[in-house]
């Protein structure tokens, strides 16, 4: 029966002697801990003592718990991707995916594309505080049929949203309450109990249909069966419009991600610089490289190094390597251009010549390693000076370009700063560093655009980052933030004329117990905020040996992925779009569609109508296009 609750059983036979003590259940859960019971006195008035009156009471006590539970109501629907559903909210009976009338979720999109949605159960709490939320609920999807191909099943990805606790707000626009977040991988039945409340009344679960590179265009039709303890609940039709174009396998958005290789092994609970440690931060980068982003700074590539004498000794890991730059084709390794390994063992003055030397023995060396490989379009030197803002460290940081200058001619040099110093006396930094990741506030100066520009035409690469002081109407990755923001920052990163992003952090887990239960894992935030709680600042994924604690499902090895993840990829391959008009002769259209969404980084759309009408003006031009273009885009 729809409804039925899982693990409660009336307090009658085996759980009632009536003899003064009743057996009652006082917590039951899908999450593969124990159930548990409690037994009380049950008081009963000396009429109800004689046998008669007993057997009486059991049954009134059996009725009313099977009349409770089939008053539960359930209620299946479905939302955009780009909506946050809260565990409260009432169900929808339309939007751009839903229709309830029908029972349909209709979507669309190119081939080797995400098409996610999310489908919502939505089940009314228990009629009594003694009894347990609704649970047992599972959701099963069919292969995708059309006449000309089949998208099998294990193409439609199913993950329970774990809603997490903000107990304050990150911005103007955000609330305290549950949030949804984490995406655990559904492998077992799941009910509606959440941490620190007993029920919820919504449980959203993640839906990502991810088209095959050659799927058949056309129209496909499946369903997803929604079941209870075994019993169909509900069934929900899909219909998918594969459109007749496919999305390059290459990502033409520079993407730097911050993984610390020092907060997994912690977390995960493995011994940090071990080769269990070394496999665990190989598979957060392989999830990376399946969802169009790469590493920031990796450490698997970073070559070992030792000083004997005045000689700097390198070994490079040529597995570890091939992997990176052959397997998964990295656009960009970012090495520093003074590891502080090789500080701490030169004992000479900074900027000494016998300092400069040696610093300048590596660079050498890392270039002609990158060269003799054929990679060196690929490396980037990195500043050791970090967001430079004093006329010492703009100075320091010349120093470091013209370094790297020296020892490898022709190597790109990047620093985290605008082209513009916000202080002319500091002097300038174009003409020393090639590359700029500027900071997203600084995105609203239009010398520092203009300066952009310059850079660019000279052949400078320039990226631009989101951090804790970056306020509202700016986008951030805050959890309690609109779902848009994630999809907008690789439209702004293109109206802009940027090429990339960078994010400080996707797991910066050092000052929290658990990412899972406290969604502040950046405290600091705090201060650089201006006295906002920054819910999920630095932290965008999550460690998959906590999903059966928190979830009931299987633990993963490896991450977990958030809702705010999810949505920047697919932002990114908005990007590719966008990409593939430009590389069509379609660059007007191109520009248009993104200066439909956005005139700045403070000033853009979270109209997801807006957003859903120029991705379909996308992909129909698109479409129309793919006879010329042939093959030739799918590198």
């Amino acid at each position: 029966m729809a409804g039925l609750a899982s693990g409660w059983i009336p307090a009658t036979g085996q759980n009632a002697t009536l003899a003064g003590e009743v057996t009652v259940p006082c917590r039951t859960t899908d999450r593969g801990r124990k159930a548990w019971t409690r037994k009380r006195k049950a008081k009963l008035p000396p009429v109800l003592e004689c046998p008669a009156m007993k057997r009486l009471f059991s049954c009134v006590i059996l009725l009313c718990g099977a009349v409770g539970l089939r008053a539960s109501e359930v209620t299946v629907w479905a939302a955009p991707s780009v909506y946050k559903v809260r565990p409260d909210e009432s169900a929808q009976q339309r939007n751009a995916v839903w229709d309830q009338t029908s029972k349909t979720v209709t979507l669309a999109g190119a081939r080797n594309e995400h098409v996610p949605f999310q489908l919502v159960i939505t089940a009314a709490p228990p009629p009594g505080r003694g009894l347990p939320p609704a649970s047992g609920f599972f959701v099963e999807a069919g292969d995708l049929e059309s006449p000309r191909g089949r998208i099998p099943r294990g193409q439609v990805r199913l993950y329970l949203e774990h809603f997490i606790l903000c107990y304050a707000p990150s911005s103007p626009v955000g609330a305290t309450g549950f949030w949804p977040d984490a995406l655990a991988p559904l492998t077992d039945p799941f009910g509606m109990g959440a941490e620190f409340r007993r029920t919820v009344r919504n449980r959203p679960l993640w839906v990502d249909i991810v088209t095959p590179a050659k799927a058949a265009p056309g129209e496909y039709a499946g369903s997803l069966r929604v079941t209870q303890h075994g019993k169909l609940v509900d069934e929900i039709k899909l219909r998918l419009t594969v459109y007749d174009f496919a999305l390059p396998e290459e990502t033409h958005l520079i993407t730097y991600m911050g993984v610390s290789g020092r907060h997994l092994a912690r977390l995960h609970g493995v011994r940090e610089g071990s080769e269990e440690a070394r496999r665990l931060l190989m598979q957060y980068h392989a999830f990376l490289y399946a969802n169009r982003m790469e590493p920031w700074f990796n450490e698997l590539l970073q070559p070992e190094l030792a000083l004997e004498g005045d000689a700097v000794n390198l070994k490079f890991d040529d597995a570890a390597y091939r992997q990176y730059l052959v397997g998964w084709k990295s656009k960009r390794v970012v090495l520093e251009a003074a590891p502080a390994q090789l500080r701490r063992q030169i004992a000479d003055p900074p900027f000494s010549e016998e300092f400069n030397r040696k610093i300048k023995s590596y660079l050498a060396q890392v270039a002609a390693y990158f060269r003799n490989h054929g990679w060196v379009d690929r490396l980037v030197f990195n500043s050791p000076i970090d967001e430079p803002n004093t006329a010492e460290a703009y100075e320091q940081t010349r120093r470091w370009a013209r370094l790297v200058r020296e020892a490898a001619p022709g190597v790109p040099f990047l620093v985290t700063e605008a082209p513009v110093p916000d202080r002319p006396e500091w002097g300038p930094l174009t003409g020393f560093a090639t590359h700029f990741c500027v900071h997203g506030n600084a995105l609203n100066r239009n010398d520092v655009l203009d300066a952009i520009a310059a850079e660019q035409k000279k052949g400078g690469e320039i990226t631009w980052y989101i951090s804790c002081d970056q306020k509202h109407p700016q986008p951030n990755y805050f959890i309690d933030g609109p779902a848009m923001d994630s999809v907008m920052v690789p439209w702004i990163t293109w109206r802009l004329g940027l090429n990339g992003i960078l994010y400080w952090a996707l797991n910066f887990w050092s000052q929290t117990v658990d990412p899972w239960l406290n969604p502040v894992t950046y405290l600091r935030g705090f201060f650089c905020s201006d006295g906002w709680v920054l819910n999920g600042e630095g932290s965008l994924l999550y460690p998959g040996n906590r999903v059966r604690r928190y979830t009931g499902q299987r633990d993963v090895e490896g991450p977990v992925p958030s809702i705010r993840l999810e949505l920047l990829r697919e932002g990114i391959e908005d990007y590719e779009c966008l990409w593939m008009l430009r590389s069509l002769g379609e660059g007007e259209l191109a520009a248009k569609l993104a200066g439909e969404l956005v005139d700045g980084v403070r000033r853009f759309s979270r109209d997801p109508a807006a957003w859903f009408a120029a991705r379909v003006k996308m992909a129909e031009r698109l479409q129309a296009l793919q006879g010329r273009a042939g093959s030739n885009l799918m590198r």
